[in-house]
Parts: structure tokens; sequence; C-alpha cells
């Protein structure tokens, strides 16, 4: 017998009771049912499974989620052909899923409520991939040309306002909430900026690995870029993100309260392989808090989003020990909710009205503002 190892990394991480799955031309593949051999979660976007195969002949196979309504396509929806294995004793092969055919049966336009802009393909001197980003203006933002505006900075630029580009075609609709809520009053104005992710996502979004450089790429680029650019009130932003990019916004709003005056840390991976720094990073900051606003959240669904509950809570009460104003922050565990965009969504006017929901003075008629 042949062993060898498969692993599959996805795009974006799959949500609680989500598997993959591989199958091909071989007995030892269930010939070609989609759910024949069951692959391992070691990471919430990384698969592993053994196969012990018969003998070296090539074998096709693919890679699915259960059924063939969900299986492997390429970035633009594409089924691809059929991959080849060359089985050899000890062997390794790494593969990397960019989508899954249910995950948006037809593709339309953008999908995104209100006025924005895209930067395609910013490029930072910092790290190894470019990426777009997404602008979002506030609702009144052309009518009041004398207005400056904080922003929100927020990672995984994709999941954030377009269903057509998230996961499951859920995204978090910040673009649609954010609107109603500054219309009907509850929020005050302000942008959006939101960076995609890349395939080195885990690695940006982790302090101990390339975490330092992407806040030097946010910092020292995307932010003088957008400044310049927008009318932002430059002093006042605030950070959010999930998972990976929970951990990276709390990071980047302890370390740099200067710029951000707020994070919005929804199921943060406060785990060991990832989120140690963080609570070293607290310990330490005992007798100078930070003055910051946080939001914590996670669920409690079993899978991903129950392993980082116990992370979530330990920092919560890492910050109340050390001395952290309660004021100042929120903790909301919503025991059903699960990993994934459809239950961030849910938390979205929640963080917002946290960090955005002060009360608003009365505002002058725009046509008796002037430009200066």
């Amino acid at each position: 017998m042949i062993r060898m190892w498969v692993v599959v990394q996805t795009a974006m991480s799959l949500g609680a009771g989500e598997q993959v799955f591989l199958t091909g031309g071989a007995d030892e593949l269930g010939r070609w049912a989609p759910d024949a051999v069951p692959m391992t979660r070691m990471e919430d976007d990384r698969w592993e499974a053994a196969l012990m195969l018969r003998d070296a002949s090539p074998v096709e196979f693919k890679i699915t989620r259960g059924t063939w309504a969900t299986e492997e396509t390429d970035a633009e929806g594409r089924i691809p052909a059929n991959r080849r294995l060359e089985p050899r004793d000890g062997g390794r092969v790494e593969i990397r899923v960019a989508g899954w055919k249910d995950a948006r049966a037809e593709r339309t336009g953008p999908q995104i409520t209100g006025d924005y802009e895209v930067l395609p393909q910013v490029h930072s001197a910092f790290l190894e991939h470019d990426r777009d980003v997404i602008v979002w203006l506030p609702p009144g933002y052309a009518e009041r040309p004398s207005r400056r505006y904080p922003v929100l900075y927020m990672h995984d630029g994709r999941q954030v306002f377009d269903p057509g580009t998230s996961t499951w075609g859920k995204d978090w609709q910040v673009d649609e909430l954010a609107q109603e809520m500054i219309l009907s009053g509850e929020l005050e104005p302000f942008i959006v900026v939101a960076a995609d992710c890349t395939d080195a996502r885990r690695d940006e979004y982790a302090p101990s690995r390339k975490g330092d450089a992407y806040l030097r790429f946010l910092l020292q680029e995307l932010k003088p870029m957008v400044d310049g650019r927008w009318r932002t009130d430059p002093g006042r932003s605030c950070i959010a993100g999930s998972s990976m990019g929970g951990l990276i916004s709390f990071y980047a709003a302890w370390r740099h309260p200067d710029v951000f005056e707020g994070a919005a840390c929804l199921s943060p991976a406060f785990v060991e392989r990832y989120g140690t720094e963080s609570f070293r990073m607290v310990e330490a900051d005992r007798e100078h808090l930070p003055d910051l606003k946080l939001f914590l959240s996670c669920g409690g669904a079993a899978g991903l989003e129950a392993e980082l509950l116990g992370g979530t809570l330990q920092m919560a009460d890492l910050l109340k020990s050390v001395g952290f104003p309660d004021d100042r922050m929120t903790v909301r565990i919503e025991s059903w909710a699960e990993h994934n965009e459809e239950a961030w969504a849910r938390m979205t006017p929640h963080w917002l009205r946290f960090l955005f929901g002060s009360p608003q003075l009365p505002e002058a008629d725009p046509g008796m503002e002037r430009t200066e």
C-alpha cells in the first residue's frame, strides 16, 4: 500500500458543520461518490486527509463539500478539469481551492448600497501581494463639501459590502445598515475603507507573523492615501474585522491608540497559535492602558466558533483584571452564532452603534455651508 497526504487550503474559512471531501476514479477514492473521503479540519481554512492507495497508478480526483452541487471551482466560478494524483509513498500534495460551485450560481454586477469607489490592486512596499480596496462614502458626503468624516478600516474587503463577492453569497451588510442608521440619525456619518485579503491572509493578520508589516501598510501607505483623496478627519479612525481580522483589529488598536479610537473584534482568533502576543501585550501595559473603545463578540455554535469562545472570554477577563474601564468595553456573546458572515452581519448594528452611535449635534443646512 502507498500512503500519501493530501492538504487542501480554502480561499475563505468554512463555517461550523462544513466538511471537505475527496473523490476520484479509484476504489480508495469512492469511484466518484462526492462524499467518499472526508478530510480533517486542521485550521479554519486548512484540511488534511491520509490516503492508502493500492498501487502507483495515477488517479484522477476532485474536491467537494459533499455533493456535486458543492464541488470546487476556480476564482471565476468555473469547474476545473479533474486533478491528477501521482501516488508515491510518503508523498504530500497541497492544493488551493479558490471557490465552490454553490457560492454564487450566477455572477452579477456589484451589489453595494450607496456611493463607493474601488482602488484596484493597491501596492505595498511592506507586503508581498497587491489588493483591491473599497472606499464607501456616507449619505450626504457630496452635499456637504466642508464636512470631514471619521474612517472605519476593515479587513477581508470582499466580505464587507457585496454578497456577490462574499462567501456563500452572504456579506456583513455594512453598507446598507450604515446607510440606514446614518439617515435615521442613529449613527454619525463615517467613511468605510475595506481592504481585501490575499493568499497571505493568515500571516498578514497574525501579530506574531506579518501583522506588523500589514499595519505598516495600513498606517503608512493606505491611510495617507485615503486622507489625501477624501475628506476624512485624520485624527478619528476605528478598525474592525472577524476571526483573524478580529485579532489584528485588536492588536492594531491597542498598539496604535493614537490612530484608532476604537475596534470591533468579532470571533477574534485569541488562540495559542496566533493570539498569545495579544495577551502578553495587555499584561505589559496594565500600568498605562490605552484610551480605546473595544467591542468583543463571539458565538458558541459547535466547531470553530466554540473553539474561539474561550479565548474571547479569557481576553475579556484579562481586560477587566488590568482595570480596563467597563464603559469603554462591550462583550457580546451569542450562543447560537456560527463562524460565518451571516452571523457577523447580525452583529453589525451592535458594533456600529458602539463605535459611531454618540449623540449628534444639529447640522446646518447644506445650502448654508461653504468651502474655504
